[in-house]
């Protein structure tokens, strides 16, 4: 059965699609002052289907709430320890369709992270 589109879904999806690596209450703040009718809840919930359904990605990254990404490709993230901005990075070296790896301790490996840390350009100039 097909997962219903409904408009508050589009709406969020927008968002999250406007917005640089937002956090679930970056999405609501956003929404609501386009469309005050979505409630915070309904913007969480949506937010954590389109992470279970692939549609988009939730970053966990150190030392900051959850946030989320519609770019599901597989990429690298760098974070300001400055100001905490998250952006897409092109890693010199990395294939673009990710890395794969084995284990031979019997671990089954199912997915990676990899986070880069440094200063942003608006971090530098200030």
């Amino acid at each position: 059965m097909q997962e219903r589109q409904t408009k508050q879904k589009t709406i969020i999806y927008d968002a999250l699609k406007a917005l640089n690596h937002p956090t679930a209450t970056e999405v609501y703040g956003y929404v609501h002052e386009l469309h005050p009718s979505v409630s915070r809840a309904t913007v969480f919930r949506v937010l954590g289907g389109f992470a279970e359904k692939g549609s988009a990605q939730e970053l966990r990254l150190s030392g900051n709430e959850v946030r989320y990404d519609y770019n599901v490709m597989p990429h690298y993230h760098a974070h300001c320890r400055e100001c905490g901005k998250v952006t897409d990075v092109e890693v010199a070296g990395i294939p673009t369709d990710g890395l794969f790896a084995t284990a031979n301790c019997g671990f089954k490996i199912d997915g990676y992270s990899v986070e880069f840390f440094g200063v942003c350009k608006e971090c530098q100039n200030s």
